[in-house]
């Protein structure tokens, strides 16, 4: 007997019913069913019939962004600014959206409104004040912004920050004897250099962060384009991130440097750890208590990473593993994510199924 293939939606299909529920009322309706039942699973992981049960808990579900500007560079994509513009307004009118510590006390209390949401961004750029802010200010939106603080106030780009100038400004037409093994990559088109920029992120994430610095500099002479700072301001600086604090914006720590954390040895991670506290607290007045995980996936922290960070006096860490956050999650490992889509029928459509589907 042959076996049919299970049907898949194409982002085309996705794209038109989304437009249809969004449109039609009918998505607002789905958000209610989402709020009060959610999918039957068995032991394992697959759903089981009769596919859906009344919700036991409610989740908070968080936002990821980096960048929010116009400048539509394929090799490191921001949201556009009217894109997300649209996108806090629909958070705005459909969502409760607090901050990070708010939902944690939550999450602790398990007093969790129906469709808490937190917005977050990583790194700390300088397009966080220019673009997302004024934004968040006309919607009178919280969010936290994690700031990697060596680079904040300073011309200094952060590792992956360089990668992307390296591959955006190369004339060079082939990626050759570059990483342990790894294969010429021709560099002709844009879409080859993005290719070829995966494959070098994704090695530079392998090694730890002495020989990744050894490695950059090697790209820049492959490619043949110099290791320097970005010519225009890339990363925020204190006077922004004070103005942004002073209205509503919390700040977080997400390490001095960005390495993977799982990379460096106890004292270098302490150091990363410890030291944007004391960085950030000087600055703000305030000592920061949230974190984020640099890259953030599972195999980026460890049982004692997370251990440390706690014992730094930090109240939670958030990752960048995909899923909601339910009463008894670990404060430390929390999940984040959302919808990519620059569509916001399809962006809303998601986000509400991502909060049946996950939990």
């Amino acid at each position: 007997m042959t076996l049919q293939p299970r049907f898949r939606w194409s982002a085309a299909m996705i794209k038109v019913v989304a437009y249809g529920l969004f449109y039609s009322g009918l998505l607002a309706l789905f958000n209610r069913f989402v709020n009060r039942f959610e999918i039957q699973r068995s032991i394992g992981t697959e759903p089981t019939f009769p596919f859906v049960q009344r919700r036991t808990r409610r989740n908070v579900q968080i936002l990821t962004y980096h960048r929010v500007n116009d400048e539509y560079d394929p090799f490191f994509p921001a949201v556009p600014s009217p894109v997300f513009a649209r996108q806090m307004e629909y958070l705005a009118d459909y969502f409760r959206v607090c901050s990070l510590g708010e939902a944690v006390e939550r999450l602790q209390s398990g007093d969790i409104p129906e469709n808490l949401l937190v917005i977050t961004f990583d790194d700390g750029y300088h397009d966080n004040y220019l673009h997302a802010f004024p934004i968040l200010k006309k919607f009178s939106l919280p969010a936290t912004v994690f700031l990697a603080t060596e680079a904040i106030g300073s011309r200094k780009c952060l590792w992956h920050d360089q990668v992307f100038s390296a591959f955006r400004e190369t004339t060079e037409p082939c990626l050759r004897g570059y990483g342990r093994d790894m294969p010429d990559y021709p560099l002709k088109t844009q879409q080859e250099r993005l290719y070829a920029q995966l494959a070098v992120l994704q090695f530079l994430r392998s090694v730890d962060n002495d020989e990744r610095e050894g490695w950059i500099n090697r790209l820049a002479t492959v490619l043949g384009t110099e290791r320097s700072e970005k010519k225009s301001r890339l990363m925020l600086n204190w006077d922004e991130v004070r103005i942004m604090h002073k209205q509503g914006i919390a700040f977080g720590s997400h390490t001095l440097t960005h390495p993977i954390l799982s990379k460096l040895s106890p004292e270098k991670i302490m150091r990363e750890i410890c030291q944007p506290k004391k960085v950030i607290k000087q600055h703000l007045g305030v000592e920061p208590n949230t974190f984020a995980y640099p890259n953030g996936s599972s195999n980026d922290f460890t049982p004692q990473i997370k251990r440390t960070i706690q014992d730094a006096g930090y109240t939670c860490a958030v990752t960048t593993i995909f899923g909601v956050n339910t009463p008894g999650q670990d404060l430390f490992e929390l999940r984040r994510g959302g919808p990519w889509e620059t569509h916001l029928p399809t962006f809303a459509t998601k986000l509400n199924w991502y909060k049946l589907a996950s939990s």
